[in-house]
């Protein structure tokens, strides 16, 4: 739910900026949530704006059940001066109106926004600073952004100007500096309204409409990644039949609708200018950097074209406590801001740091567990959903159970979704540094994974008892041994289409995908230079038929209702595709690793089988597929003759495993009615 908030302004008297003064500087900010709460600072970018009328807005990321939720946090937005909200060319009278308003540094929004803070909000620390683009910019010196292309350094300058103030900061598809590059790409735009006829050196009238749409114009190449212009993401799913009609409505008529010439022109020169070393330690970068006390979260576009993700990767050399996450996508710069469910979904998971973490196979140094929360923390009915075997947080996997009106409500319940070691969001092959990056990342099993959640829930959210843990596959696989591994911590558990133990068969069955990978001539053991697309795919064939029952494919639902015209095609994109464009090979070997060595026993009861199950306090509600090919509803009925408090519900689909995911709507219903049953009953 996003949240609406009256807009304030904070009149700040004469305030000195870098290009001289204003007689009555102005900032406008929103807040939502309790004051009480720990305190998180949000600024706008560059096209963003605080009311609904610009490019960008803040609500992708403030309201409940997001990840700046009023009910656990303080959330306070910033505009930047310029933006057309705090002071601007076009609000502010003679004689420093229009063409004559003065330049204005990140250092200035940030010493303007902690007046506010400090002074009229009486803040004395601030958790975290988060922004995107220019908010970014702002975030490490307590930076700021342009069209989401400015908070992420407002979140760099944050950390720097105020040290002692700022616990944390997330800068988004920013820097902490402007790169040549970036300066250079934004004197396009620039150029085209600066040299427009109606432009008259911002002496204007009225709207220089052959300005501003040649700015936009301009601009727009720079916001996407030519992949994404390949794939023709400019129709945005048929809402434009050309790329003439993007151009027209979503910048052209984006900037006209909501923005002045002068402020985008002074706001851009803000972006440009941006350096947090200019703040302090004359300019050495590499010092400037190394000075940061707070802990970073450093988040680039993996095809940003001018914020790239080794500008990033280049800062994380001297800075001391931060970690870099890669946005894996194809919407370039503006993956960033919340245009893309799938990169909204990633940016908004939560991050907790273990610290040096033991596993089964070794340690891991700086062990991070990815969630998401839903809900209201203060809710003692608190319900657990791990990912399964090919889910993610950031693809939406957990969705189809989690919300208003499905079987885990967030009205209802505190939902806490986490994302397995090893599926690329939570320490894995892909993300971890080395020496355990890749193939030296030690072997994780399940009881790891448990005791990395358990803390989670009670040292972060201070949980004294998890109400349930609904599980899915491998996500049921944990839900099996939570109450094994903490028996008096879970009163229930649900575990669809999946085992107490991986069976032999299905062990067998796991050995084909692993095997075809492994002897790809492009894997490398592992070592791989680009991803080993030769090996993912036949990784996906090799799966492809385990994953559905013989009848779903003799009714040729593999078609899709006429997605695809062929096997074949079906193959190529569901599984080659599937896990090409969002799956790391090592994490994928590691993964199976977990599942292929899961088994109750093992973490006590010396392996006995029987005894691990028949020790289970938790009431258990098993939903195996009737058409399941490697977890048999043969295996589940086994397993409930040995549990003291279960029942067995077979779910009657001819989908095969996949019944238990989000495939088939009418599996879902009949799933989520099984579930609101089970934890509605006494």
């Amino acid at each position: 739910m996003s949240q609406v908030a009256e807009i304030q302004y904070y009149h700040h008297g004469r305030f000195r900026v870098a290009g001289g003064v204003l007689p009555d500087a102005i900032t406008a900010y929103q807040t939502f949530g309790n004051p009480k709460n720990p305190v998180i600072v949000f600024p706008t970018c560059y096209g963003g704006k605080l009311d609904t009328n610009g490019l960008l807005g803040q609500s992708y990321m403030v309201g409940e059940d997001k990840v700046l939720d009023p009910r656990k946090y303080y959330v306070v937005t910033f505009a930047l001066f310029s933006n057309g909200e705090s002071s601007s060319p076009s609000n502010t009278p003679a004689p420093y109106n229009g063409p004559y308003f003065p330049t204005v540094t990140y250092e200035d929004n940030i010493r303007a926004q902690h007046a506010v803070l400090t002074q009229k909000l009486g803040v004395k620390k601030v958790f975290c600073v988060i922004g995107f683009s220019m908010g970014a910019q702002q975030v490490n010196v307590f930076t700021e952004s342009n069209n989401g292309f400015a908070e992420a350094l407002q979140a760099y300058y944050w950390s720097v100007m105020y040290p002692d103030f700022l616990e944390r900061y997330i800068p988004i598809c920013g820097s902490a500096r402007t790169s040549p590059h970036n300066q250079c790409f934004l004197e396009g735009p620039k150029a085209a309204l600066s040299a427009s006829k109606d432009f008259q050196d911002g002496h204007y009238k009225s709207t220089p409409q052959h300005g501003i749409r040649a700015f936009g114009r301009a601009y727009s190449a720079w916001a996407y990644s030519q992949a994404w212009f390949a794939k023709k993401g400019y129709l945005f799913d048929g809402k434009y039949t050309s790329l003439n009609d993007f151009l027209r409505e979503d910048w052209e008529g984006g900037f006209l609708e909501g923005w002045d010439a002068n402020d985008l022109l002074t706001l851009l020169n803000t972006w440009q200018m941006g350096d947090v070393s200019r703040v302090r330690d004359r300019s050495y970068f590499a010092d400037c950097l190394g000075s940061i006390k707070a802990r970073g979260l450093i988040m680039p576009c993996k095809k940003d074209l001018y914020f790239p993700p080794e500008d990033s990767q280049n800062e994380m050399k001297f800075l001391n406590n931060a970690k870099l996450v890669v946005i894996d996508s194809e919407w370039g710069h503006m993956a960033g801001g919340g245009l893309n469910v799938h990169d909204d979904e990633f940016i908004q998971a939560e991050y907790y740091h273990h610290g040096r973490f033991k596993v089964a196979g070794g340690v891991l140094p700086d062990a991070v567990t990815a969630y998401r929360t839903y809900g209201d923390p203060n809710n003692d009915k608190v319900i657990v959903f791990p990912t399964c075997y090919g889910a993610k947080l950031a693809l939406g996997s957990q969705d189809y159970l989690v919300g208003e009106g499905k079987a885990l409500d967030p009205s209802k319940y505190f939902v806490v979704t986490f994302a397995l070691f090893c599926n690329g969001e939570s320490s894995s092959p892909s993300n971890t540094p080395a020496p355990y990056g890749g193939p030296y990342f030690p072997f994780v099993s399940y009881e790891d994974n448990i005791r990395a959640q358990h803390a989670v829930l009670t040292k972060h959210f201070g949980v004294r008892k998890v109400f349930c843990v609904v599980g899915f596959s491998m996500g049921g696989q944990q839900a099996y041994h939570w109450p094994v591994v903490f028996p008096d911590f879970v009163e229930r558990f649900v575990s669809i289409c999946s085992s107490a133990r991986t069976s032999p068969h299905n062990q067998c069955f796991l050995e084909g995908p692993k095997a075809a990978m492994l002897a790809s001539k492009d894997f490398a053991d592992g070592h791989y230079q680009s991803t080993p697309q030769h090996g993912i795919r036949a990784f996906g064939r090799v799966y492809s038929a385990w994953a559905y029952g013989q009848t779903w494919f003799r009714e040729y639902k593999h078609l899709m209702d006429g997605e695809y015209p062929d096997l074949n095609s079906f193959i190529r994109e569901r599984w080659e595709g599937g896990y090409v464009n969002n799956w790391d090979a090592n994490d994928m070997i590691a993964l199976l690793n977990t599942w292929q060595k899961g088994d109750i026993s093992i973490v006590r009861d010396g392996g006995d089988y029987e005894k691990a199950l028949k020790s289970i306090k938790a009431k258990g509600l098993i939903m195996p597929s009737k058409t399941d090919l490697y977890f048999p509803p043969e295996d589940s009925e086994t397993e409930v003759s040995h549990l003291k408090d279960a029942k067995l519900t077979v779910i009657p689909s001819i989908w095969g495993h996949v019944a238990g995911g989000s495939a088939n709507p009418p599996d879902v219903a009949f799933i989520t009615e099984k579930i609101v049953e089970f934890l509605q009953a006494p």
